[in-house]
């Protein structure tokens, strides 16, 4: 089979950010008939033996509050992916999460993960360390490619001045700005980085709190709401502000340790914002040059970070971080080395294999 007869399907389909549009057509660059399918249903019709199907948050598909739901759609998919094995169709998973988000049954969550990782033929992480996380937590020590995360410069608009950033968003002048941006969920932690803030900001400090509320968040929502230094936009932020918020932020924060892959810390430092955040996983592999300021994640811990980067942000280097991110991870090299691996060509498959 030529690449180009090699199909590959990404399931499920999730446009809400860039990431997996621009991978399909990357592939699509590469040679490879690349596409998505919302249903595995839909993506099994497509693919003959010798395709690939390539995995990224299969546990969304699945992740209901009623167990027995939860249950029945998580070995409903392992049945498929099953089946597809069966007909010499080869699967790839993307580990952007080593087990779903707010997961309500995480026993059930794990299984499924361990069931994923029984019958997949390559798995890529986007940094070295997560090949410890799997082997650590599922035994897996099957073949793996590190394929750094890529940015997200060409993604947006190019970020305006801070000062029309503030204006813009009815912010002060010369105030300390944290922004905490995306999907606000309860795993993230925004009541203890709401406590956090309010431990360290002064009159003109401002926590932004922006992106669409998802799951039981209400009571942190009427928190954020009751005090004034706390601006909280609560609705998805269109592509074309994106890089507004970022601008006017002087760090975003990244409050919680449920993380494996953050895309948010790649948007953040894509814009040229820094990020104060716990220093492991994926942050880990992107701290230094003030792109991290490392926080403990308890209200203390976030609280002391935040200060130190009010004191430091004369220190940042906005358009250092932004080329940072550019020369850290691109889509080209990214979609080059999965393309490579996938068709098992040279600077592609192997355990030692990196991108970036």
């Amino acid at each position: 089979m030529t690449s180009r007869d090699m199909r590959v399907v990404a399931w499920p389909r999730w446009y809400d950010n860039p990431y997996l549009p621009n991978l399909v057509e990357g592939l699509n660059r590469e040679g490879l008939r690349s596409g998505s399918a919302q249903l595995l249903l839909t993506a099994a019709m497509r693919l003959r033996a010798g395709d690939w199907l390539h995995v990224h948050w299969p546990g969304e598909t699945h992740t209901y509050a009623a167990r027995w739901r939860y249950q029945r759609g998580a070995r409903s998919v392992d049945a498929q992916l099953r089946a597809l094995k069966r007909r010499d169709v080869r699967i790839a998973w993307t580990a952007h999460n080593l087990l779903p988000h707010d997961d309500p049954h995480p026993d059930l969550g794990h299984r499924a993960r361990s069931n994923l990782l029984d019958i997949v033929d390559h798995v890529f992480v986007h940094f070295e360390g997560a090949r410890a996380e799997l082997a650590r937590e599922f035994g897996y020590d099957g073949p793996s490619t590190v394929v750094h995360h890529p940015h997200y410069v060409d993604a947006y608009p190019t970020p305006p001045s801070q000062r029309v950033a503030r204006e813009e968003l009815g912010l002060p002048a010369d105030g300390f700005v944290a922004l905490a941006f995306g999907l606000i969920r309860p795993y993230k932690g925004i009541d203890t980085l709401i406590e956090a803030f309010r431990r360290c900001a002064r009159d003109d400090d401002r926590l932004v709190i922006a992106g669409a509320p998802a799951g039981g968040v209400q009571s942190t929502l009427e928190t954020a709401a009751a005090d004034p230094r706390i601006v909280l936009h609560a609705r998805k932020i269109p592509d074309s502000r994106v890089p507004t918020y970022f601008a006017a932020a002087d760090v975003a924060t990244i409050a919680h340790r449920a993380f494996f892959t953050s895309g948010s810390a790649l948007l953040s430092l894509s814009m040229g914002c820094p990020i104060v955040g716990p220093s492991v996983n994926h942050l880990a592999d992107l701290a230094g040059g003030h792109r991290l300021f490392p926080a403990d994640t308890s209200a203390d811990g976030l609280a002391d970070a935040l200060c130190r980067a009010r004191d430091e942000s004369s220190l940042v280097d906005r358009v250092a971080i932004r080329n940072w991110a550019v020369d850290h991870g691109s889509w080209q090299a990214t979609t080059e080395t999965i393309a490579n691996t996938l068709f098992g060509r040279p600077g592609g498959e192997g355990r030692g294999s990196r991108a970036g």
